[in-house]
Order: C-alpha cells, then sequence, then structure tokens
C-alpha cells in the first residue's frame, strides 16, 4: 500500500482553492462596477444641480430691474426646446461644461452629457409653468 506524501496537494484540493478564488475575484469586480455606476448616477445628479443654478441665476438676472419676469418668461417660452433653453443659460454655466452637454445631445429635448448616456438617464428643461419656475429634471425612461 502506498503512503501519501503530507506535503502534497491533491488535484480537488487545487481546485477547490481555484474555485473560491474565482468567487471571491468576481465579488470584487463585480463590487467595482456597481461603484462606476454608482459614480455616474452621482455626477449625473450634480449636473442636473449645476444645470438648474444656471437656469436660476438666468431667470433672476433677466427680470431684475429694468427688465421683468414677463419678459424673461417671453424670452424663456420663445426657446423651442432643451437645447435652446441650455443656450439661454450658456453665460451661466462653465465653457466645458456647456460643450460637453452640446457634444453629447443628440435630441434638441433630452439634454445628456457622457455620464448619462452611459446610465440612461438625460436632462429635460421644462416648460415654465404659469404658477412656478421652470425645472430641469434629471429623467430616467
Amino acid at each position: 500500500m502506498r503512503s501519501r506524501s503530507p506535503a502534497a496537494f491533491t488535484l480537488v484540493e487545487l481546485l477547490i482553492v481555484i474555485a473560491i478564488i474565482a468567487i471571491m475575484a468576481s465579488i470584487v469586480i463585480s463590487s467595482f462596477s456597481n461603484a462606476a455606476a454608482d459614480s455616474r448616477l452621482v455626477l449625473a445628479r450634480q449636473q442636473q444641480a449645476v444645470v438648474q443654478e444656471a437656469l436660476n441665476s438666468w431667470i433672476a438676472y433677466r427680470s431684475a430691474a429694468p427688465r421683468s419676469l414677463s419678459s424673461a418668461r417671453a424670452e424663456y417660452g420663445a426657446a423651442a426646446n432643451g437645447l435652446a433653453r441650455l443656450a439661454l443659460i450658456q453665460a451661466y454655466l462653465d465653457s466645458a461644461t456647456y460643450s460637453h452637454l452640446t457634444a453629447n445631445t443628440v435630441d434638441a429635448n433630452q439634454v445628456r452629457s457622457d455620464a448619462m448616456v452611459k446610465v440612461g438617464q438625460y436632462l429635460q428643461i421644462t416648460d415654465w409653468p404659469s404658477n412656478s419656475y421652470p425645472k430641469v429634471n434629471l429623467v430616467t425612461p
């Protein structure tokens, strides 16, 4: 009868160790990919906030004396889509943000950045409702 050498591993033991390492690696890889998607979602929210702040600043400037809120509303209403409204507030965005948003926008009513394209979201710059101010919505279709 043969005696087993205690210093060697069997094929089954090696396969089990390799399987455990593969499972652990897949968990780590999936957590990194989830972190990347989460960071894109956070970036999309930040870009929404930046565009909303630019829109609010544009409204405040355009409605200040000697102008009026109704003249700002008329100018905003003349902009037919989200891309035209983005052009109105261009002076309140830094040039890199504006060019990035316009470069990634394919549909004029769906303003997108690279991060929004990757997570399937877009900005919708709404019409100006009669009882409120226009909003910048982050839409997930």
